[in-house]
């Protein structure tokens, strides 16, 4: 993977280069270093939450400050999402999906070793838009070297990935959380190691060179824009405008519908990954240690949760994997406003969360993304959305240790709207798409198909 393809990174968005339907293991081993992107995003997410009180007691942060430490973190992936495709572009895509994760181990080695909050605060903006950046650039180097109906299976891998960042990190803070502040520092840094050694298997791993030997043969054949459709998809050279998505109906409502799903479930799913310790402490009077054990003890319900997400992904399974997923996500919210500080009902509705968050949520937003738009749009509209979703949970996150303090019933209700928002707007899109002949498994749109605005 060392080799940067200047025809290739220069492009926003790239079709398959593969026909067919069964990956080989070279594949599979491509979707997990890049699903680390998702793995190292949640697992800053969860590690900063993990140790939210510690930092507060040691930096001297009440829960306006311990919200803006969130916060710049939610901004600074948001940013580093909106800007890193782009980025991408100029500088090569597979340059820069080698580059973006040694920036990421530079961030965290900074909070690691952070001697005062600014350092901290510093560290977390480097991470997060490291972490941001490597999102939009993985799922697109994976696309690309996905055969063409295997496409869902293996963008699905990054939100297993995403689980298991959550389970490493929660784990770890249980098992550190004796050495108090100690503990969370090395999970940190534990977080900078494992970014270096995914920068070692991207560039330099025998599987990975001999898949991107495969595609650059690939790529050698497959006709350009203007030569006929053929069986293959086609290379496509540019991205379309922000305008002309923005201005054609067949692109525009898909944009908005996964843009509005997202915002809404991740607004609940922000609010766990980094508040759910904060969230025992507070409400249930719960120790570091137990906080931290309660997120690690329900953290297999979520990976399992997560593997079946990927074998129903290309099936007509999936719809009914969202609604039952998003109504388990709203009992839980609603038995968390019935818990009362009892500690036993939270962690039951902390369990139930973790199988519907994980059964519906970013793994279908990714796909439905790159199933309901031509590739030419793919990159912009999910740099967009993603940004958008996470400038809309750091603003939220502002305020979130104060709602949990002082608001904690008004705080559930809201999310329990959120989750049945985002259930509406997923089964309108669902129903947008079959409208359009586009099911589980079929190839996405054309550009020429959708020009007309249809």
């Amino acid at each position: 993977m060392d080799r940067t393809d200047e025809d290739a990174g220069s492009t926003t968005d790239v079709a398959p280069l593969f026909s067919g339907g069964e990956p080989d293991r070279r594949h599979w081993s491509l979707a997990v270093a890049a699903g680390m992107a998702s793995f190292l995003d949640a697992s800053v997410i969860v590690a900063l939450g993990v140790g939210l009180a510690l930092i507060g007691e040691e930096y001297g942060l009440g829960a306006w400050g311990l919200g803006a430490l969130s916060a710049t973190l939610t901004f600074s992936i948001g940013v580093g999402a909106l800007l890193g495709g782009r980025v991408a572009d100029l500088v090569g895509r597979l340059r820069a999906f080698t580059v973006y994760i040694l920036v990421y181990a530079v961030g965290m080695a900074a909070m690691a070793l952070s001697p005062s909050a600014e350092v901290l605060f510093a560290g977390v903006v480097v991470a997060g838009l490291a972490a941001g950046a490597d999102l939009p650039t993985s799922i697109a180097v994976v696309s690309e070297r996905s055969p063409a109906r295997a496409q869902g299976r293996l963008v699905s891998v990054t939100q297993v990935m995403w689980v298991i960042g959550i389970a490493v990190t929660q784990v770890l803070g249980f098992a550190l959380s004796g050495l108090g502040l100690l503990g969370i520092r090395l999970v940190f840094g534990e977080l900078a190691v494992l970014a270096v050694v995914t920068f070692l298997v991207r560039r330099y791993s025998p599987s990975l060179r001999s898949l991107e030997a495969d595609a650059e043969e690939a790529r050698s054949h497959q006709p350009t824009r203007g030569e006929g459709r053929g069986d293959r998809p086609r290379r496509t050279r540019g991205g379309l405008p922000l305008r002309t998505i923005l201005t054609t109906r067949a692109m525009l409502v898909p944009l908005l519908l996964t843009m509005g799903f997202y915002v809404a479930w991740n607004l609940v799913a922000n609010t766990f990954g980094q508040f759910q310790p904060y969230f025992l402490i507070e409400a249930a009077g719960a120790s570091q240690t137990t906080a931290t054990g309660v997120g690690a003890a329900v953290i297999p319900l979520g990976v399992i949760a997560s593997l079946l997400v990927v074998r129903l992904m290309d099936t007509r399974w999936r719809t009914p994997v969202l609604v039952v997923g998003l109504s388990v996500q709203a009992v839980a919210m609603v038995l968390l406003g019935f818990g009362a500080g009892v500690l036993a009902v939270y962690v039951v509705a902390i369990a139930l969360y973790q199988l519907g968050n994980n059964a519906a949520g970013e793994a279908i937003y990714k796909v439905w993304t790159r199933e309901s738009l031509p590739v030419e749009a793919r990159s912009t509209v999910q740099g967009l959305t993603l940004a958008v979703g996470r400038f809309a949970v750091g603003f939220f996150a502002l305020a979130t240790p104060t709602l949990i303090q002082d608001r904690l019933p008004a705080l559930l209700a809201f999310l329990v709207v959120c989750v049945l928002v985002a259930l509406a707007l997923g089964l309108v899109l669902v129903r947008h798409m079959r409208s359009r002949g586009l099911h589980p498994g079929t190839e996405p749109p054309r550009v020429e198909e959708v020009a007309g605005g249809s």
